[in-house]
């Protein structure tokens, strides 16, 4: 459109100027005989109007409903190409933008890391340099106080072997009748052709276990416990047939003396309690 008008408008001063010139021209000489010299400025001016609209005429072209549709869709395509090229600018500079931003991520976090592995290093190295130090230290004073790597070293406690003691059925009566043991010892009733073993209610330490062994059969317990333990023979017991052991310290002793025994009870008791006292 235009470059239509620019044609348009060219061509109007052109002819304007044309038609003066001839027209001054011929006013001038007056010796053209074929040419229709106008009379006054008035006809010169008619001239120079249809003129102009003459070349108007010529000039401009007739604009179709085509050529108008043809013209929007030229326009629309144009619009539809500066948009896409706007849109395709945008995401470039999006694009651009975010690969910026993951760039500069990156290097932050690597930079992080690489602050956090340093910190690290130097924690590494000041607990080994304290480490070293602490060891010299050490051995200057040990140094000092005159200790060596041998007098150092801690003996073993020596282990301590449990022992096992025999009570012998002789007749009616065990041998020996009172034996001391240390917790963790073992007790072996012996020659017990008609014999058994068995402990006696309340004359034994709080907590621990019963025992009664099988008749004629040899026997041995392990006692862990401490305190007095006054057992008897159950089918001799008639007869005074029984014994004690005294486990370690006699944490029962109380107990034993204020317990109401009687008859062969009471001599076993007796007994104990005499033991006890002794050690």
């Amino acid at each position: 459109m235009r470059h239509s008008r620019s044609i348009i408008t060219a061509s109007i001063i052109i002819a304007i100027a044309v038609f003066v010139v001839a027209a001054v021209s011929s006013f001038i000489s007056g010796s053209s005989d074929h040419y229709d010299r106008p009379s006054s400025p008035a006809e010169v001016i008619e001239k120079m109007t249809e003129a102009v609209e003459a070349t108007m005429d010529s000039s401009v072209p007739e604009t179709t409903t085509e050529s108008s549709e043809q013209l929007s869709e030229a326009a629309q395509q144009e619009a539809e190409a500066l948009e896409s090229r706007t849109q395709e600018e945008v995401v470039d500079n999006a694009s651009e933008a975010v690969e910026s931003a993951i760039e500069s991520a990156q290097e932050t976090s690597q930079s992080v890391t690489d602050r956090a592995n340093e910190a690290i290093a130097a924690a590494e190295n000041a607990a080994a340099e304290g480490r070293a130090e602490a060891e010299a230290r050490l051995q200057e004073v040990e140094k000092e106080a005159g200790i060596t790597e041998e007098s150092a070293e801690v003996a073993a406690p020596a282990t301590v072997e449990s022992k096992n003691h025999t009570v012998t059925a002789q007749g009616l009566i065990y041998e020996p009748l009172v034996v001391t043991i240390a917790p963790g010892d073992s007790v072996s009733w012996t020659n017990m052709s008609t014999h058994n073993t068995e402990s006696l209610e309340g004359l034994i330490p709080e907590g621990a276990e019963m025992w009664i062994s099988a008749m004629s059969e040899n026997y041995s317990r392990t006692f862990t416990e401490e305190g007095i333990y006054i057992y008897k023979c159950t089918p001799h017991f008639g007869a005074g047939m029984g014994g004690a052991i005294i486990v370690g310290n006699p944490v029962n002793l109380d107990q034993i003396k204020s317990f109401d025994a009687k008859g062969a009870t009471r001599r076993l008791v007796n007994r104990a309690i005499q033991a006890a006292e002794a050690m």
